[in-house]
């Protein structure tokens, strides 16, 4: 837009004459032909008159003369009223300032700019000209996820989904997502039981979301125990590493819940089989089958003690509690869950049997290895505490396929915190797979092959740790006082961030001896 005069002068011979003209306030303008034209001189927002901002904002006003522009930090324009802002101006004596049409006082008059707003000051002879105010809200650096409840009431249940509304501001590095309806539900087993909850979301139809890949189901992980706020989005960022079928991605984002910020939450991809996510045939319901269709795939099971799956069973040799979470428990079929149990079964009764290292009749027709393999280096070298359990510990089949390892899922417990020493080959069926030098080769050829991304992980917590500094410092400040199994809630936000590093790149150097070393 350019700056705009709009002369409100008379004609020469009515000039002389000392004739005036009625202004938009209903007076009479006399002309001056000294007047000063209209301009505004500068334009700032003092945090003493605006309690929500964090410094003071000096704007900076185009040379052009139409553009009036700055970055206001410590609020965001999807927490409703807080870009209503009293901005302090000057312009010459005698000139008035006006935005949306109404008068504006210095330092009093209050306007939303959470979107551009028009200014436009006038002289005493009536002329005007006119800014865009445009203004930068930053907040944190990272995303805003808001969402509102179609009542306005909070999520208080796992299991009832409650109708709401999405909109994402991507700061300029993701696309934004204009207000969209889903709905929403608490989520997780014991991070439900804290103040700061964990949801889950799906929308009508199936949406990208952060630069991820379209499906309808999303999490918010809150990461409630977790000083450094990073331990799932490294465990993920490892696997990623790894020939692993599918990891779950996800984006830092600030979340607002009805109108208040509620912190710093992980937006990540929640574990389904589809397309884009975990890419293994999909059943149809078994009521749609017909006889003789195919039933070997595909599967998705969840090790885990709190065993609260509708469809589950315990083990034939080891009894370890196995969750069918696909087919769902209202698609499933007697003929599906009876195959993928006795094909469990059949994998363990083969581990532990007799003849376990045949070529023709031993576990290694039941199990694909390299993901075993792969998903053990990483929770080794994080120290994934839960499988001592287990807790969300994952597998699946696909049609026609072996049992495979993963997706991975849950890293917020303990992980980062052992610097020596074996676990996860401690757990599981892990102990009798090192028995199998097949299996500890391809243990020691996978190290190798993937250590170069392993070591650069150390650089990766820093940058991430650099970019969450500030939203990680309001998180606390929302959420104060917590107790943890990390050994680092009583540490700066740095502090834990350089403590998971050096965690990390010792418990590196040390599996690096141990498994050339096999």
């Amino acid at each position: 837009m350019r700056r705009v005069f709009i002369s409100a002068m008379l004609a020469v011979a009515t000039l002389l004459a000392g004739c005036g003209k009625d202004d938009s306030d209903g007076g009479v303008t006399v002309i001056d032909p000294d007047a000063a034209a209209p301009v505004i001189e500068s334009f700032r927002f003092e945090a003493v008159k605006n309690p929500g901002i964090a410094s003071d904002v000096e704007c900076r006003i185009d040379p052009a003369g139409d553009v009036i522009s700055g970055t206001v930090e410590g609020v965001t324009p999807l927490i409703p009223g807080t870009c209503t802002l009293a901005p302090t101006f000057s312009v010459p004596e005698g000139q008035t300032v006006y935005a949306n049409g109404v008068k504006q006082n210095s330092g009093v008059s209050r306007v939303d700019f959470s979107r551009p707003v028009t200014y436009r000051v006038k002289n005493v002879n009536g002329q005007t000209a006119e800014y865009e105010v445009s203004l930068d809200f930053p907040f944190t650096g990272i995303p805003v996820v808001a969402i509102q409840t179609a009542d306005g009431q909070p999520v208080t249940s796992k299991d009832s989904w409650r109708k709401a509304s999405i909109t994402i501001d991507g700061v300029g590095e993701y696309d934004d997502l204009a207000t969209v309806a889903i709905e929403i539900a608490g989520r997780g087993n014991s991070t439900w039981g804290y103040p700061k909850k964990p949801y889950k979301f799906r929308f009508d139809r199936r949406t990208g979301v952060l630069g991820m890949p379209e499906h309808k189901r999303w999490v918010l992980l809150a990461n409630y125990i977790d000083r450094t706020l990073l331990r799932n989005d490294v465990a993920f960022y490892l696997g990623q590493r790894t020939s692993l079928a599918w990891t779950p991605h996800g984006v830092f984002v600030e979340l607002v819940f009805n109108g208040e910020h509620n912190g710093c939450y992980y937006l990540c991809e929640q574990i389904r089989i589809d397309e884009n996510r975990l890419a293994v045939n999909e059943m149809p319901p078994y009521g749609e089958m017909a006889a003789g269709d195919d039933i070997t795939g595909g599967y998705l099971l969840e090790l885990d003690t709190y065993y609260d799956e509708v469809n589950k069973f315990h083990s034939a040799v080891t009894g370890l509690p196995v969750n069918v979470k696909a087919p769902d428990a209202d698609e499933a079929g007697a003929p599906q869950i009876a195959y993928i149990r006795d094909y469990f079964n059949g994998a363990e009764t083969a581990l532990y049997g007799d003849g376990w290292l045949d070529p023709g009749t031993g576990y290694r027709n039941y199990m694909e290895l390299q993901s075993f393999v792969d998903i053990y280096l990483v929770s080794e070298l994080i120290y994934h505490y839960e499988w001592i359990h287990p807790k969300s510990t994952y597998l699946y089949k696909d049609r026609g396929g072996k049992l495979s390892a993963g997706p991975m899922w849950d890293y917020d417990w303990l992980t980062f915190t052992l610097e020596s020493g074996w676990h996860c080959r401690n757990c599981l069926w892990y102990p009798r797979l090192f028995e199998d030098p097949e299996f500890r080769a391809l243990v020691k050829e996978r190290w190798q092959a993937l250590y170069p991304a392993f070591a650069a992980t150390g650089g990766y917590i820093s940058s991430m740790g650099r970019l969450l500094r500030k939203s990680a410092e309001l998180d606390w400040e929302m959420w104060p006082n917590r107790s943890g199994p990390n050994d680092d809630m009583s540490f700066s936000y740095d502090a834990a961030v350089n403590l998971m590093v050096s965690r990390f790149n010792r418990r590196l150097e040390w599996l690096n001896n141990e498994i050339n070393a096999l």
